[in-house]
């Protein structure tokens, strides 16, 4: 009997209780799975005597430069990485999946990137066109933290952008939203026992991630699945957590992650999505 090759989860470089959850799963299937964080990633592999033909990689870290290039190099050298290098470089890098959703006729937000220094001029002729505009880094941080709303009525508070560190934002157009939806997509298929939603009420943001409070959408409407499925097979995401806006005009695409903690989310719907995430990797382990 060939033996399931091992499964290295890659984590930040601060813990990811998560991961614990997916060893966990891995290992009552008789699965072989460590973690190890970015930094070190190579050098475990090395010293492991891992390699592409007994070893797979999940990543639970992601950004568009540092883990990209970390991950593309193991690809090259023939490792199967679980999202793909290419997939993480794109979801997390928050404008260019934005222009990557639209060039797919996916509905999303205007989007426009733009210098920090250029940015005050610009935001106040974008009001103009838009009436409300979301200003946010390119990469996440914060958990919102560093999203600001302007309009006409607190343009004069604009200096909240100089907390974004990045030295190009996005200015976004505002989506007059009811309901944030979160929907965990893997191998293409939607968990229909796993989808969450949130909704604005003292403030125009909301959250389906690390909110104890966040509800489980009991019976979801199959066109927001579809449409779920359908974001994650453009991006190429195996595994994905898609979070779309319910407007009066339909669904609009929020974000497309591929890192976040789900332990919240599993507590709350009491669906182990960690077992789903664990099934998918030993599979794939089984094929190489």
């Amino acid at each position: 009997m060939k033996t399931i090759p091992k499964i290295v989860i890659v984590k930040t470089i601060e813990e990811d209780e998560y991961a614990d959850f997916i060893i966990k799963e891995i290992s009552l299937q008789g699965g072989n799975a460590v973690t190890t964080n970015i930094k070190n990633l190579k050098t475990y592999l090395n010293k492991n005597n891992c390699s592409p033909s007994k070893t797979i990689i999940h990543s639970r870290t992601a950004h568009p430069d540092y883990t990209y290039k970390v991950l593309k190099g193991l690809e090259d050298e023939g490792y199967k990485v679980i999202n793909s290098a290419e997939s993480i470089k794109l979801t997390s890098d928050k404008y260019n999946s934005c222009i990557f959703a639209k060039q797919q006729n996916l509905p999303c937000a205007q989007t426009v990137k733009i210098s920090k220094q250029e940015a005050k001029s610009f935001i106040k002729e974008k009001i103009k066109d838009w009436n409300e505009v979301i200003v946010k880094p390119i990469t996440s941080q914060g958990q919102g933290e560093f999203a600001f709303k302007f309009d006409q009525n607190n343009i004069d508070q604009i200096n909240q952008i100089k907390a974004i560190k990045d030295s190009q934002l996005i200015v976004q157009e505002f989506i007059n939203y009811q309901r944030l939806n979160r929907v965990i997509v893997i191998n293409g298929r939607a968990l229909e026992g796993a989808v969450f939603w949130d909704e604005p009420k003292d403030s125009w943001k909301c959250s389906v991630c690390l909110n104890p409070k966040v509800k489980v959408y009991q019976n979801p409407p199959k066109q927001l699945l579809e449409l779920a499925e359908t974001i994650a097979d453009k991006f190429k995401a195996e595994i994905s957590f898609i979070d779309i806006f319910t407007t009066a005009k339909g669904y609009v695409l929020n974000e497309i992650n591929t890192a976040c903690n789900l332990v919240i989310n599993e507590k709350v719907s009491k669906y182990s999505i960690s077992k789903d995430i664990a099934n998918y990797l030993l599979n794939c382990a089984k094929k190489i």
